[in-house]
């Protein structure tokens, strides 16, 4: 389980939107702050919205995850579903062409990724692929220090 602290900034009809801090893109190094990696101006500050019928408060500390079997799966299928479609574009654009020019190829190509990536956005949001989002995992409950 890939986990993370995030913070809770509002609750609205059992959908929880939560702020955490991304990691580095390589994992936690030393050398974080003159990474040629992460680009100037990107906000390591991400806010995303998780269902939960937990009853937190703004402001409170949980703990989020996502299995990595799921994001390695996940990941895979960002990847590959707009690529099958260039390919499959391109593939039926150029054997429409007639006139041998890759001109309908390459269009098809477009339009095959542009389908790819709308299939994709159309899946994430449906409830069959909610086990590849994050998921609430509990409330950090705060330490108070007596002395």
């Amino acid at each position: 389980m890939i986990e993370a602290f995030a913070t809770v900034i509002n609750q609205t009809n059992g959908i929880v939107k939560v702020e955490y801090t991304r990691s580095s893109a390589c994992g936690h190094c030393e050398h974080e702050s003159g990474c040629s990696i992460k680009s100037e101006g990107e906000s390591k500050q991400q806010i995303i919205e998780i269902p939960c019928n937990l009853n937190l408060t703004i402001g409170q500390q949980v703990r989020i995850g996502i299995p990595e079997t799921n994001l390695v799966r996940g990941a895979f299928l960002a990847y590959m579903i707009p690529l099958i479609g260039v390919l499959m574009g391109a593939v039926i654009g150029s054997l429409l062409d007639s006139v041998q020019q890759e001109s309908i190829a390459i269009f098809g190509a477009f339009a095959g990724g542009a389908i790819g990536f709308l299939t994709l956005k159309l899946l994430s949001s449906s409830k069959r692929m909610a086990h590849y989002h994050p998921v609430i995992l509990g409330e950090i409950i705060p330490v108070s220090h007596h002395v």
